[in-house]
């Protein structure tokens, strides 16, 4: 338990975990980073944005990029308007929106029932989880909110190599 970093934070304490679905798979989100969940706002579509960007959203007067949770995890496209978004706080005081097919319950985080994310799952849930929470009814993968949002929005490294190609 001692490598990996959600446990050893505060082993003391328990953690809390907003849970969401996305498909078929429940992910887990620290509730300490979760601001807010809200329903569905008018978007702004931004042109050469990352794919999974669906474009930009103001909240309240704050402006905030909302990415797709499906499109980067590799999911089709989802099929009805019905979402919600649940707002994150990154530890550089940046508000994203996690697009979610649904929004379950918190709950605790079971020290016993965490295990590190299996090396047999796909590369991406690799990159983005923390770890698995087993549950009796599901399997809630734990997400790392930090890697999520660099792995789909481009680095500004990423943005000089583009502009040495065009």
């Amino acid at each position: 338990m001692g490598e990996n970093a959600l446990i050893a934070v505060q082993p003391q304490q328990s953690q809390e975990l907003l849970t969401c679905r996305v498909g078929e798979q429940w992910l887990g989100l620290q509730v300490r980073q979760v601001r807010e969940v809200v329903m569905p706002q008018t978007c702004t579509k931004m042109p050469l944005s990352a794919d999974a960007v669906m474009g930009l959203i103001n909240l309240r007067g704050r402006v905030i990029t909302q990415l797709d949770v499906r499109k980067v995890i590799g999911l089709a496209d989802r099929e009805t308007d019905v979402y919600r978004v649940a707002i994150v706080e990154t530890m550089s005081g940046e508000d994203f929106g996690l697009v979610m097919d649904e929004v379950g319950e918190v709950i605790d985080l079971d020290p016993d029932s965490f295990e590190k994310t299996p090396k047999t799952l796909d590369r991406v849930w690799q990159d983005v989880s923390e770890g698995v929470l087993k549950q009796e009814e599901r399997v809630v993968v734990l997400v790392n909110v930090e890697r999520f949002i660099a792995m789909t929005i481009p680095q500004p490294e990423d943005m000089d190599e583009l502009r040495v190609l065009h």
